[in-house]
């Protein structure tokens, strides 16, 4: 079980208003591209931005790039609108589960391209509240802890990534959580929210993502170099390994989400 702790470079705001920070070394500006499709909703995002140097005034800018185009397995492609600066929407492409998506962006004479597979989506079986009176547990207050179960399918390697909403609103303050099947293949998952308490009253939704691996691995790597240090830390920050051909930041992401959501009640 692995909880992630965002960095401090706000990169950029894809389409469900996720805010996604990367904690750069001192290096020369470098393009970064933070976008995703799923299998909801829609219209989706990609973000595109220039770095600036890490310990100066500024970390980041929107910039406009020549073309984005998203091209599927299946041969379709969309050239990518421009709806304000930096910021480019997919309009026509449906996410679908076990489809692969390739991002391919030109900028200044420059081909920046990725791939990312989305899963099939894993439904959640259920959610559970338990009352803790401790005060003293990693969340430092007495509450009800929240954990969230789901069947893992066999025989496949599977990566996940949760998120959860209080009242709506959805808690980032301390990042959002990673798990893979690497030791709990075919297996029911109880994934605790260890770190949260909740409140009687409370309406909670948990979102399940599966994600194929190379993204599990970027957010993987983030959460590493935050725990080695940043700019007041002991290790000098470094950047995530690029999942693009070029040397970009940042990372496309096609994955696949299901929801449930439950209040706190006294039955």
């Amino acid at each position: 079980m692995k909880k992630f702790i965002f960095g401090f470079l706000l990169i950029g705001l894809i389409s469900c208003e996720e805010v996604i920070e990367i904690d750069l070394n001192e290096a020369d500006p470098r393009l970064v591209i933070e976008g995703q499709i799923v299998n909801t909703g829609g219209p989706f995002r990609v973000n595109v931005a220039q770095t600036t140097n890490f310990f100066g005034s500024a970390t980041s800018q929107p910039v406009d790039v020549q073309q984005i185009m998203l091209t599927t397995s299946e041969g379709q492609e969309e050239d990518l609108v421009r709806v304000s600066d930096g910021t480019y929407e997919i309009r026509d492409t449906e996410g679908t589960p076990l489809e692969t998506y390739t991002l391919t962006v030109w900028h200044e004479g420059s081909e920046f391209t990725t791939t990312s597979t989305m899963p099939a989506p894993i439904e959640i079986d259920r959610i559970q509240a338990v009352f803790d009176e401790r005060a003293f547990n990693p969340a430092g207050e007495s509450g009800y802890e929240v954990t969230c179960y789901f069947n893992d399918p066999a025989r496949e390697e599977n990566f996940y990534r949760l998120e959860i909403y209080q009242n709506g609103d959805r808690l980032t303050d301390t990042g959002f959580y990673l798990f893979d099947d690497k030791f709990s293949d075919g297996n029911e998952i109880g994934y605790a929210f260890f770190d949260r308490r909740f409140q009687l009253g409370d309406t909670i939704k948990v979102e399940l993502q599966s994600m194929d691996e190379p993204t599990y691995r970027y957010y993987e790597q983030l959460n590493d170099i935050v725990e080695t240090g940043g700019p007041n830390g002991t290790a000098a920050p470094g950047n995530p390994t690029s999942v693009f051909s070029a040397d970009a930041l940042g990372v496309f992401a096609a994955y696949a989400r299901n929801t449930m959501e439950f209040s706190i009640i006294i039955e």
